[in-house]
């Protein structure tokens, strides 16, 4: 389970990580993070995609601009301060920069702590950011840094069961935390979009029509040990996939009914359709 750390990031005691995980769920309005649309609006392009490999957090925030709309909402007061975005990684403090303006990135089901919280576990002193919704799961970096603040990239830990188990299993991720914050928030944008579609399982030479127009977002592979899922995308269109060699599932999600609607000639067999 861990010791939890005083200071800046945490009081030193449990029921102040279990806290910090309740107000990420409560701070913001549990619903679709992303206002639906339908006519209105330009469709997100994909030039963000070029950015991946050189710069990740510029693909992030042209992802993030591009596919939330800016909400005239109040600043959230329980969203980090300046002070405390100066001490993280440049790619945590860039996501909460940006939920400023895109608050919709505080809504998320999988929610990012709005307070990180410091903990020391069996593979070290962590600073958990991010949590998954069923509590069974938490994500981490190693903390304090042990390089420079602004060229530091961290590697990023998936813990399971954290809260009950003494001695938790840990997986460190294929990607560190300025590319794992591009895959986590692709995996939220695609699966809580305002307008959706997923199949059945399929054989996977039935998605061949959807490569001459859906491009690929070189990423590893989210969560390998369970959906392993790869994204794609079009303009104003996320595309998810998991499978294996023989079967897929693949789910879309759109902004724009428009959008989603020319799916429908692929004579896949869909488990959900928005109409």
């Amino acid at each position: 389970m861990g010791t939890w750390d005083t200071g800046l990031f945490g009081n030193g005691t449990a029921a102040d990580y279990a806290a910090a995980i309740r107000k990420a769920f409560t701070s913001s309005p549990r619903h679709t993070p992303c206002p639906a649309t339908s006519a209105a609006g330009s469709l997100l392009p994909i030039d963000w995609i070029d950015h991946v490999d050189t710069d990740p957090v510029r693909a992030l925030e042209m992802l993030v601009l591009g596919w939330y709309p800016a909400e005239d909402a109040p600043p959230n007061p329980d969203a980090p301060t300046d002070d405390v975005l100066a001490l993280l990684p440049r790619a945590l403090a860039a996501f909460h920069r940006l939920a400023r303006v895109r608050p919709a990135l505080y809504r998320f089901s999988n929610p990012m702590l709005l307070r990180p919280q410091h903990i020391t576990r069996p593979h070290g002193s962590q600073l958990v950011f991010a949590v998954d919704n069923q509590w069974v799961r938490d994500w981490s970096i190693p903390w304090p840094p042990q390089v420079g603040r602004e060229d530091a990239d961290p590697p990023v830990w998936l813990t399971e069961d954290p809260h009950f188990d003494d001695d938790p299993e840990t997986i460190l991720e294929a990607e560190h935390l300025s590319r794992f914050l591009l895959q986590f928030t692709l995996n939220e944008a695609c699966g809580i979009a305002p307008f959706r579609a997923w199949t059945f399982v399929i054989p996977i030479e039935r998605l061949e029509p959807l490569w001459s127009f859906l491009r690929p977002v070189p990423l590893s592979p989210f969560l390998p040990s369970y959906e392993g899922t790869v994204f794609y995308a079009a303009p104003g269109l996320l595309a998810s996939v998991s499978s294996d060699e023989t079967e897929a599932v693949i789910a879309f999600g759109a902004r724009h009914r428009e959008t989603l609607a020319p799916l429908r000639a692929y004579d896949f067999p869909w488990r959900h359709f928005d109409e």
